[in-house]
């Protein structure tokens, strides 16, 4: 019985030191805060990987009545290329997949308010209808995608076919990257030089594979590279090709939202 009190007390006394630490690390003062979203509903009620147009309205309101500013998808790229400064209170707000939701639900809301986003898309599943992440979901059309480049959303990649990049060569990911700029070009659709990793994947823990996968990828023109890491990035931008994210979640509420925004962690102990 003491030794269970032992063992409970020190996992306690380490959860609190962890949550100490992590409430106390300083946030950079001039940082870029990349917030990741998958899905956004009209209505109803969100899930980890939706959120609904109203919660999203209320999170951009929240952003700009706190001073962050939001950026595109371009102005990250320039800053990664060309070294063109980013304001100090910096967002980027990223999509993944390209669900046809980004082209009628999210499109509109940012008309609404004038909001820049960046969408990662799959080439290869766009304008088919598949099972998808738990249900049967619809891609954005060739022209979907060119209405929403129109209309100012960044097209970044996210594989040709949704790959994990943690377990293909770098050469292979170096011919995806092609790919996907060839099926974009060849429909028409402006994008940028970024990629999004799907399921953040890529080979962080073996350092030979990781520089071997990062050399590929800029081999092949791109730019600027997004992780999840749920960590806010100081400024100017280190690792242009290990740009963390943080994960946004329809079933939480604004207070969480905020934290995450500071933060990136939803609780000073995750």
């Amino acid at each position: 019985m003491i030794l269970l009190w032992l063992a409970l007390a020190a996992a306690a006394a380490g959860a609190a030191l962890h949550a100490g630490l992590a409430l106390f690390t300083p946030v950079p003062r001039r940082a870029l805060r990349v917030l990741m979203y998958h899905r956004v509903a009209e209505g109803g009620a969100g899930d980890r990987a939706t959120v609904t147009a109203a919660a999203l309205e209320r999170q951009i309101g929240w952003l700009r009545a706190r001073g962050h500013a939001l950026v595109s998808l371009r102005d990250v790229v320039r800053h990664a290329r060309e070294g063109a400064p980013l304001p100090d209170r910096a967002v980027l707000l990223t999509f993944d997949d390209g669900t046809a939701d980004a082209y009628e639900v999210l499109l509109p809301v940012l008309r609404r308010l004038g909001a820049p986003a960046a969408l990662f898309v799959v080439p290869g599943f766009a304008g088919t209808e598949r099972p998808y992440d738990g249900a049967t979901r619809r891609f954005a059309s060739a022209a979907e995608l060119r209405a929403l480049a129109e209309a100012g959303v960044g097209i970044g990649l996210h594989t040709f076919e949704h790959v994990d990049l943690s377990s293909v060569p770098p050469e292979q990911a170096a011919a995806d990257v092609a790919r996907c700029a060839r099926w974009l070009d060849e429909a028409g659709v402006p994008w940028e030089p970024a990629l999004a990793y799907p399921y953040g994947a890529y080979p962080r823990k073996d350092a030979a594979a990781r520089r071997a996968l990062l050399e590929a990828l800029r081999g092949a023109g791109v730019a600027v590279a997004f992780r999840i890491g749920n960590r806010v990035n100081a400024l100017p931008l280190a690792r242009r090709l290990e740009v963390q994210r943080t994960e946004v979640r329809g079933d939480e509420g604004l207070v969480a939202f905020g934290w995450k925004v500071w933060k990136g962690r939803r609780r000073a102990f995750a």
